[in-house]
């Protein structure tokens, strides 16, 4: 069993990827580490390409554990100041994950609107989503959430909403793999877009019995990239996450999520297309 930033370096060293079970979600890879060994090699590609601004990614089929898969890379345009860049994980000659990124330069502006901090709670204030194996997906032992608002998956829930808290695990005092996270790291873009795709869908909180739901497209805004905060955010932070269902029909669900740091500062805004199998 291997951390997040094994398979991270293994993303900008190895001709092939092969990811351990424990990073699972039902029979395919969590979506969060997919997502996050793309943007790895695409980061690896462009140091001087400017400020990750957006992430666009879909995911087209399961990506199995425990066999290789490999990452194709190529620039779709680059000007004066923007710069598209696509990803490809591909597992059997077959695109499983695919990612299109934006980079952009900074450039003068008169135009400056600031966001309305969040509001952040402490952990001790709110309730612990536990691993439990063979219930919980088996990549949520890594990660460490928090429920301030909302209700667990599968409960039947009235609520649209779910806010919490999540970093990852490594610093949570229980039995983890060799060379886990620390928490004296500091937090990268790789690690922040693997966390913000680990919170169940906030639409499994209204299903009233156990069913599976899938993210097929997610956009992802880099609001306050992280080399401009004032200070680095270490991985034994929490950040806060807060999503709402916008709308649910036809078996498909749309949902938005702001992402934060303790101290209130935007980072990024998501927003998910997840198709839901409640009724098959």
């Amino acid at each position: 069993m291997n951390n997040l930033d094994h398979y991270l370096a293994s993303a900008t060293s190895a001709e092939s990827i092969t990811i351990d079970s424990s990073w699972g979600q039902g029979r395919t890879i969590f979506g969060g580490m997919s997502a996050a060994l793309l943007l790895k090699k695409l980061n690896q590609q462009n140091p001087d390409s400017g400020l990750l601004r957006s992430l666009n990614i879909a995911f087209c089929g399961p990506l199995f554990s425990d066999q290789p898969c490999s990452i194709n890379t190529r620039e779709i345009r680059a000007g004066k100041s923007i710069a598209h860049w696509q990803a490809e994980l591909i597992q059997d000659d077959k695109v499983a994950t695919m990612v299109t990124a934006c980079y952009g330069r900074q450039r003068d502006s008169d135009i400056h609107v600031a966001h309305e901090n969040v509001d952040c709670q402490p952990p001790e204030s709110g309730q612990k989503l536990p691993y439990i194996k063979g219930m919980t997906p088996e990549f949520t032992q890594h990660i460490d959430f928090i429920y301030h608002g909302g209700q667990l998956p599968f409960t039947n829930s009235k609520l649209n909403h779910l806010k919490g808290l999540m970093r990852f695990s490594g610093v949570s005092g229980k039995e983890l793999p060799e060379k886990e996270l620390s928490g004296k790291e500091e937090l990268t873009e790789e690690h922040l877009v693997a966390l913000i795709d680990a919170w169940p869908p906030t639409v499994l909180q209204k299903m009233k019995s156990m069913a599976p739901c899938a993210t097929v497209t997610w956009q992802l805004e880099l609001v306050t990239p992280i080399s401009q905060l004032t200070r680095p955010i270490m991985t034994d932070e929490y950040l806060t996450y807060e999503a709402e269902i916008r709308q649910a029909h036809d078996g498909y669900a749309h949902t938005e999520a702001r992402i934060a740091t303790q101290d209130g500062v935007l980072l990024a805004l998501s927003r998910q297309l997840i198709a839901i199998y409640d009724k098959r």
